[in-house]
């Protein structure tokens, strides 16, 4: 019988990945919050601007993700999230000093290759410290230290480049990520795998695990509805400077300090609504969290268009905090879900294959989508063709939420009633995910 209580040792172990998170998000962040000064320093392009800020950085996220999730499910994870801060932290502080935009391009490809390794351990890391009753709430508070990063770099980071210039900026982020990373290394628990009571056998070989996974029917049309609705939260954070710069006529200060903290308090009050509940509603059975899902999907497109065509920059920043929240608020739900319907000795690569999807579409080629949407009705529309191309992505949202669909009846098809993964109608975790 599994203790109640939670031990000292998750506790430390979340604190830190939630700093770790926070450094995550507050870097990431950095090329679209400096965005104008880099665009003028190196004379880029809608299309250069989403290749820097998708592919450059997604792409390579998404390779590194999933090599970090075979060895989180194999090695150290402690170790492995501690070389992923050191080395992205290392890279932050080669964008201050790159020459070119090829450079710059570089500096970013490294940062994807720290990032991508701290979230699938971290996550795996998580859900063996943590029950599937209480999972939703400590992976929100897990991704809520990376919506006050996101939160801090548009502040501060903004603060900084006014003050300052970009180079300093990016200079000064990489100093706290190298000492989380000294601290990663000292002080994270690590835990046994699968003592939850979800039983833990040895890892399959890679390939037979990208198998097995293709045929848990849940995690697969999780994964593929998850990969379009991060678009509606990172992906859109990505322009949604550019477009109040250009539509709202804001500067640097403003987007730091206006639409920085409308957009981040968003994200920061949608996971922590969202992991209270995915709690709630795990209790009932594993596929329950799944319509938070759905709902949060649908209801996001009207708000989405409200931001795009409002004319009063109150109203649109207002449509902005309550668009982010409800672009998070099923994230919890859905990475407690994703991890709760595979075997603990594949979570790490689980949650690393997902990573990839979500870096691929979300990420990568939808940003950069509109980017080169943008570039082409440019000629036509003038600073118009911004607001188009977002208008013309807000589909990609109602995708989700469908796809949202499919998953919440596979996942209860799957997985009858039952608010415990290690207790099926069977008895014991379907024979698809063995």
């Amino acid at each position: 019988m599994k203790s109640s209580s939670t031990p000292h040792g998750a506790w430390v172990a979340l604190a830190l990945l939630a700093g770790i998170n926070f450094m995550n998000y507050y870097d990431r962040l950095l090329v679209v919050v400096v965005s104008q000064p880099l665009r003028l320093e190196f004379n880029m392009t809608d299309t250069q601007y989403g290749l820097l800020t998708g592919p450059a950085f997604v792409f390579v996220y998404a390779v590194a993700s999933l090599l970090f999730g075979l060895l989180a499910d194999r090695q150290n994870r402690r170790r492995l999230i501690g070389v992923a801060v050191g080395l992205w932290s290392a890279m932050t502080a080669l964008c201050g000093m790159a020459g070119s935009f090829p450079m710059l391009a570089l500096a970013r490809a490294g940062i994807g290759v720290g990032e991508g390794g701290a979230n699938p351990a971290g996550m795996s890391l998580l859900s063996d410290h943590f029950p599937a009753q209480k999972r939703s709430m400590a992976l929100a508070l897990f991704q809520v230290g990376g919506m006050f990063g996101m939160l801090a770099s548009f502040m501060l980071a903004s603060w900084i480049t006014t003050k300052y210039d970009w180079r300093t900026t990016f200079l000064v982020a990489a100093v706290p990520g190298l000492l989380l990373a000294a601290a990663t290394f000292f002080f994270m628990p690590e835990p046994k795998r699968g003592q939850q009571g979800e039983a833990a056998s040895a890892p399959l070989p890679f390939f037979k695990t990208l198998g097995v996974l293709w045929q848990n029917k849940a995690y697969r049309w999780l994964s593929a509805a998850a990969s379009f609705g991060v678009f509606s939260s990172l992906g859109m954070l990505i322009w949604l400077p550019q477009f109040f710069i250009r539509m709202h006529g804001m500067d640097q200060s403003h987007v730091g300090f206006l639409f920085g903290p409308a957009a981040a308090l968003g994200l920061i009050a949608g996971m922590l609504l969202g992991g209270v509940l995915g709690n709630t509603a795990a209790r009932h059975s594993l596929a329950s969290p799944v319509r938070i899902c759905i709902a949060a999907n649908l209801l996001l497109a009207p708000v989405l268009l409200t931001v795009l065509w409002i004319p009063s920059t109150n109203i649109a920043l207002i449509a902005c905090f309550v668009g982010m929240a409800l672009a998070v608020i099923y994230a919890p739900a859905f990475q407690a879900t994703m991890q709760s319907v595979c075997k603990p000795e594949q979570r790490g690569t689980a949650g690393a294959c997902s990573n990839v999807l979500n870096a691929i579409i979300g990420q990568g080629l939808i940003p950069l989508f509109v980017g080169a949407l943008s570039d082409a009705l440019m000629p036509t529309h003038g600073i118009e063709s911004l607001r188009l191309a977002l208008t013309a992505s807000v589909g990609f949202t109602v995708i989700s939420g469908l796809l949202f669909i499919v998953a919440y009846l596979t996942t209860r098809k799957q997985f009858g009633t039952n608010a415990d993964p290690a207790v099926t109608p069977a008895g014991a975790i379907p024979a698809a995910i063995k």
